[in-house]
């Protein structure tokens, strides 16, 4: 299981109801992307004291799940600051490149902000929504939005693969890594091509097993949500 769903099935508002939370969750979005910048913090402030209490999380903890998402963010809005421009007083910071001035534009300098902070919001939103809710609840919401069954069926079967693609990594790299794979550079290269390759081969196994299981139950196509 997930670390995302250990806490998702354990915390104080497993209990409420899925269509509850996914209101809550699309409140969250609209107010992340509404243009005054103090609500946003707001909202962050109160959607991370929540995540914390009912996760029964701290701060530290909390804050692992940013690691892979903060370097988007950051290259996202040095992105949209960082310019060349002939005019110096238009750039802080200004480093003269041959005939040009290269730094921080003073007029996208706001809108930089705005944006990581709006794109912060959502995804403290997300996390709220994720941590708290389990993939059976979002199927509830799922179906209350009428979707179609075969989108909500590749939903289910993603979900699924997720957790073979992940065990199937650890088994393989940890295997890896008690022959010293990654000693060196090289080493780890080779290693992690070798990763890759195993990796496939032992996703498509268990898909033809799933298929197996399925075959034996008598599957005809059509899932039970």
């Amino acid at each position: 299981m997930l670390n995302i769903d250990k806490y998702a099935y354990n915390n104080r508002i497993l209990r409420w109801s899925p269509k509850l939370k996914g209101m809550i969750w699309l409140l969250g979005i609209l107010i992340a992307f509404q243009p005054m910048s103090w609500l946003k913090l707001l909202l962050i402030l109160a959607f991370v004291t929540h995540t914390l209490y009912v996760d029964r999380l701290t701060l530290k903890q909390y804050m692992k799940w940013f690691y892979a998402v903060v370097p988007f963010i950051i290259l996202s809005v040095f992105g949209i600051i960082l310019t060349i421009s002939p005019q110096r007083q238009t750039i802080y910071f200004p480093i003269r490149i041959f005939n040009d001035y290269f730094g921080i534009s003073k007029s996208m300098w706001p809108i930089g902000l705005h944006v990581g902070l709006q794109v912060t919001a959502a995804i403290v939103c997300t996390y709220w929504f994720a941590l708290t809710t389990p993939f059976q609840q979002i199927i509830i919401i799922l179906k209350a939005l009428r979707l179609p069954s075969i989108l909500i069926e590749e939903t289910l079967l993603m979900y699924r693969f997720i957790f073979i693609f992940i065990e199937a990594f650890e088994q393989i790299y940890q295997a890896q890594k008690l022959r010293f794979g990654y000693q060196n550079f090289r080493l780890s290269i080779h290693s992690a091509g070798i990763l890759l390759k195993m990796l496939f081969e032992q996703v498509m196994i268990n898909y033809r097993d799933m298929e197996y299981a399925l075959e034996a139950k008598l599957f005809n196509g059509d899932f039970k949500i």
